[in-house]
């Protein structure tokens, strides 16, 4: 399994924000047969994405065009929702969008005060 995109030390950035409040749904090869293993659709309201996990791409035009250091908000969306990426303890859980890891095997995964992580539930 591949390293999720790691945010700039300290930072959390507005990609980062919106992987985890925008409406998204990630779905991977036991929902969506079509794909390979690592390998995940996000599907959105203006558009569907394919994001592979190994090779750390996303076909959208934002990581097509600006390659942002971080990773577009859909390769952020599939970091948070399999919980290779923990959401910091101090983002607002009502903000996050409640369909964040829903269809994945894997959960999400948010940071606690004594700097471990646990399920987000």
């Amino acid at each position: 399994m591949s390293e999720a995109a790691p945010a700039p030390a300290g930072r959390f950035g507005k990609r980062a924000a919106k992987a985890l409040t925008e409406s998204m749904t990630v779905l991977d090869e036991r929902t969506f047969g079509d794909l390979h293993a690592e390998e995940f659709l996000v599907v959105t309201p203006t558009g569907t994405y394919r994001v592979d996990a190994i090779a750390e791409t996303c076909d959208c035009p934002d990581a097509l065009h600006r390659a942002p250091d971080e990773g577009c908000k859909h390769r952020l969306r599939v970091a948070f929702a399999r919980g290779e990426r923990p959401i910091p303890g101090w983002v607002d859980r009502e903000a996050i969008d409640e369909q964040l890891g829903q269809h994945l095997s894997a959960s999400p995964r948010i940071a606690t005060a004594d700097g471990r992580t646990e399920v987000l539930d």
